[in-house]
């Protein structure tokens, strides 16, 4: 049986609105999307905190991540023109990782249609050999999020 997703936990969200070439022959959006939807959503959560991406892909704090895992369930479908919530948390620090988990629901109607999360994993920027987060990044998180196990 899935755990049940406790949408109180998700503080952040950003709205994105379907286009028609997100919308596959069948008239819905093409699964491959979700992983932008999700992708959005890690990007504008860091903003939060006042960081932008530089034109490499660094964050102008010197974060650099890669995406080591995707998973996501589909519940329903979305379609064309229809407006998106995507719901981004941090629900797990280890030393050089982290876990984004999100879903995804019509604004309008609230139905939760997708849910996913992400491992990253911190790397040297000259070297993109994994090294441990920073305390800053860990400490930010902390106090963000209403429950993110620490497993340093």
């Amino acid at each position: 049986m899935a755990k049940e997703l406790n949408t109180a936990l998700f503080k952040h969200s950003v709205q994105i609105r379907v286009r028609t070439w997100e919308v596959d022959w069948q008239g819905i959006v093409h699964n491959s999307y979700y992983l932008r939807y999700m992708e959005i959503g890690r990007v504008e959560y860091r903003r939060v905190f006042g960081y932008d991406l530089n034109p490499d892909g660094t964050f102008n704090d010197g974060l650099k991540v890669f995406v080591v895992h995707n998973s996501i369930d589909y519940r329903a479908a979305a379609t064309l023109d229809v407006v998106l919530n995507v719901y981004t948390r941090v629900s797990w620090i280890k030393n050089s990782s982290f876990c984004f988990e999100h879903y995804i629901e019509k604004d309008k109607t609230k139905e939760i249609i997708a849910e996913g999360k992400g491992i990253i994993v911190n790397v040297n920027p000259s070297t993109n050999i994994p090294e441990n987060l920073a305390d800053k990044f860990v400490n930010e998180i902390k106090n963000f999020e209403v429950n993110c196990d620490i497993l340093r």
